[in-house]
């Protein structure tokens, strides 16, 4: 199984995210930036939020992607307290690219919050890097389903 982890971040919450993911999974995280080399059967991506929506530069590369690349995608988001997971599974189905059922919304309240001027690393709680670590098991697991299979 190819995995890849993909991320936008504006102040280090969800690298750190992602980077965890990337742990779990075996694999290294890397920024919306680096194209994808080969096809992948698990795309992790994710972004935060930002004035209620993702960021355009992850719309763009959200756009971008096609199903020859990325099998299924299994979707992070880190915001306040908003759940943006579904506006990047919508983009993403209508891709043509399958989504993982289980999504992780990061809730980060305004830790490191960019607008608050945060640009710093962060630490996740235990309970965090748990959930994150959960999120990866059921995703990575032989017989994940996905919307539309």
């Amino acid at each position: 199984m190819t995995i890849a982890v993909r991320y936008q971040s504006r102040g280090g919450n969800t690298k750190v995210v992602a980077e965890t993911i990337a742990t779990a999974a075996g694999v290294k995280a890397e920024p919306i930036s680096v194209p994808l080399e080969e096809a992948v059967d698990i795309l992790f991506i994710g972004g935060g939020v930002y004035a209620w929506d993702i960021d355009k530069s992850l719309i763009s590369y959200l756009e971008n992607l096609s199903p020859e690349i990325v099998k299924s995608a299994a979707v992070f988001t880190t915001a306040g307290g908003m759940d943006k997971t579904g506006r990047i599974s919508a983009i993403l189905s209508e891709k043509g690219i399958a989504i993982c059922k289980e999504t992780l919304p990061v809730k980060m309240f305004l830790r490191n919050h960019t607008a608050l001027g945060g640009k710093g690393q962060i630490e996740l709680s235990d309970k965090k890097v748990s959930s994150i670590n959960d999120f990866v098991k059921k995703i990575t697991l032989p017989n994940q389903s996905t919307d539309g299979e």
